[in-house]
C-alpha cells in the first residue's frame, strides 16, 4: 500500500505565511478603530444617565405635587 506524498518546502511555508499577513492586514484595516468605539459607547453612556436623572427627576417632581393634591382632595 503506497500513499502519495506531499512536500512542503520551507519557502511554500513563508510564502503562506506572508499571504495570512498581508490578508490580516486587510482585515484589521477595515475594522473601525477601537478608540473611536469607546469614545462613542462612553458618550451613548452618559446620555443614558443624563436621561436617567431627567427621568428621575421628573417623577420625584410629580411625587411632590400629587401628594399635597392628593392629600387636599381627600380632604
Amino acid at each position: 500500500m503506497e500513499t502519495a506524498g506531499v512536500k512542503v518546502s520551507m519557502r511554500d511555508i513563508y510564502a503562506e505565511v506572508q499571504r495570512q499577513g498581508r490578508l490580516l492586514e486587510k482585515i484589521a484595516n477595515s475594522l473601525p478603530d477601537s478608540e473611536d468605539k469607546i469614545e462613542d459607547h462612553e458618550l451613548r453612556i452618559r446620555k443614558l444617565e443624563m436621561r436617567m436623572w431627567q427621568a428621575i427627576g421628573g417623577f420625584g417632581f410629580l411625587a411632590a405635587i400629587i401628594s399635597p393634591l392628593i392629600a387636599v382632595m381627600t380632604a
